[in-house]
């Protein structure tokens, strides 16, 4: 008996997408006249694709991920979503163009992550910078519209903001950064993230001086694209990586919490993952590591949309580049985002100096089962009160018996970790510091050695 021909796929979802010809032909065109269009991802040859039908091009088809298990293990972390207050109340305008008037009222997502571009001019000129700053571009925010953007978010957000990254440009340029820092150190954000190139750290005392004064809330987002002259001359245009290196030695011996922030390309940096995640293990209060895969945009160079590195990629290339030290089921994605869009792992090293995973530790049922108990933030400070006991507690223990951070009675400190999201460094310090009279410097050394990996598809991931 003969049928039809297998189509040769098979169909992840149904997906609403947009047509990349069509932006190519006419980027500026009026977000309100941009087409959405039906289409599907779709699993062929191992790979997953992103396959829509445009009126005016046909059938387009583009690499979306590069692992299709990885893809579905990550669909399985998800997490109740939190309340937002809309910018523009009855705002029920179309995707893209509801973002013209902020968040709209379909928004499915609080501000984990407020991002303010503080200054378009920089000190590099970026090969495959996505803002496409340069020295040639003056302009910094006024302080007074930052905070202004700030309060205004903070109102949103019932009063307290989970991340603050300022970004730009080169953040580190803006001549009111002391103030600035200050006056957002005054307010309740968690974490105050500044995302620098680096060069400004290694050689200005001054700015390390202001960053020392403020680690207990702020940290750095430090530019590191790996180790070789070749991954420094493609992405940064020249060889920066002593400039890298005195700017990580100077901000670990300040005790100031960094995660290492890597661009990686296709046959340019990609076999370098290993490398930094390693370099990241082995340096103190290198909190974190955030592998991106490059994107088109902006100074960007010419990207093959059918054969691309992307965040499932960055996954399968952890366990090979690292001797299985970290592997694609130590992370998990990141509950408060698109579980397509980053994953998050914690990583610390027990009594033998080993590093373990949290989802080793606890094990990915138990940490499921917690994801729909608790609140969904990128780094809470409302953490109940018989939590924050358990906490103390297990960190009073850990201390008196001259441990690690792997004593089982960690196990409550990282299931709050993993609950919350990514609690980072300062909160877990102020969670601990009503316990721990005068000890306060001996934790930051302790948490100093802890490490979290996360790849993601928008460029992130984090050191813990």
């Amino acid at each position: 008996m003969t049928g039809m021909d297998l189509r040769g796929d098979s169909i992840h979802r149904y997906v609403n997408a947009f047509c990349p010809r069509c932006h190519d032909e006419e980027p500026d065109r009026p977000l309100s006249s941009v087409a959405r269009l039906s289409g599907w991802l779709a699993v062929r040859d191992g790979l997953v694709w992103l396959e829509r039908g445009c009126r005016s091009h046909g059938l387009v088809r583009t690499l979306y991920d590069e692992d299709p298990e990885i893809l579905a293990y990550l669909e399985e972390w998800t997490a109740p979503t939190k309340a937002h207050i809309p910018d523009t109340p009855g705002n029920f305008d179309p995707i893209p163009s509801a973002y013209l008037r902020g968040l709209p009222q379909m928004q499915t997502q609080h501000t984990c992550i407020l991002l303010e571009d503080i200054a378009e001019t920089c000190n590099l000129r970026c090969p495959t910078c996505f803002a496409d700053s340069s020295p040639d571009l003056r302009h910094v925010v006024a302080i007074g519209d930052v905070l202004a953007n700030v309060d205004q978010r903070l109102e949103r957000e019932n009063g307290r903001l989970d991340v603050l990254m300022l970004s730009g440009g080169e953040p580190s340029l803006h001549p009111q950064l002391p103030e600035l820092l200050a006056e957002l150190s005054a307010r309740p954000i968690t974490r105050i993230l500044l995302n620098t190139n680096g060069i400004r750290v290694a050689q200005d005392d001054g700015l390390l001086d202001v960053l020392t004064e403020h680690r207990e809330r702020a940290e750095v987002y430090l530019q590191y694209d790996g180790l070789s002259q070749a991954a420094h001359r493609y992405h940064r245009g020249g060889d920066l990586r002593r400039i890298k290196q005195d700017a990580l030695r100077r901000l670990s011996e300040r005790e100031i919490f960094t995660t290492l922030v890597m661009t990686a390309a296709l046959g340019v940096n990609d076999h370098e993952i290993g490398d930094v995640v390693r370099l990241a293990l082995r340096t103190p209060y290198a909190g974190g590591v955030c592998i991106q895969p490059q994107f088109g945009s902006g100074r960007s160079g010419f990207i093959d949309a059918d054969n691309r590195l992307t965040h499932t990629g960055v996954l399968r290339r952890l366990g090979p580049q690292t001797d299985d030290l970290v592997t694609w089921r130590d992370l998990t994605a990141l509950p408060c985002s698109h579980p397509h869009c980053c994953s998050v792992g914690y990583l610390l090293r027990d009594d033998g100096g080993r590093w373990r995973s949290l989802v080793a530790l606890i094990g990915h049922d138990n940490l499921k089962d917690k994801l729909g108990l608790v609140a969904n933030r990128i780094a809470d400070r409302d953490i109940p009160r018989e939590l924050r006991l358990a906490v103390r507690e297990s960190l009073l223990a850990l201390l008196s018996e001259q441990s690690s951070l792997s004593h089982p009675q960690m196990s409550d400190v990282w299931r709050l970790i993993c609950q919350n999201c990514d609690l980072g460094m300062a909160t877990l310090l102020t969670l601990a510091s009503s316990a721990l009279p005068g000890r306060r410097r001996q934790l930051r050394r302790l948490l100093g050695s802890g490490c979290c990996v996360s790849p993601s598809n928008r460029s992130w991931i984090c050191r813990r």
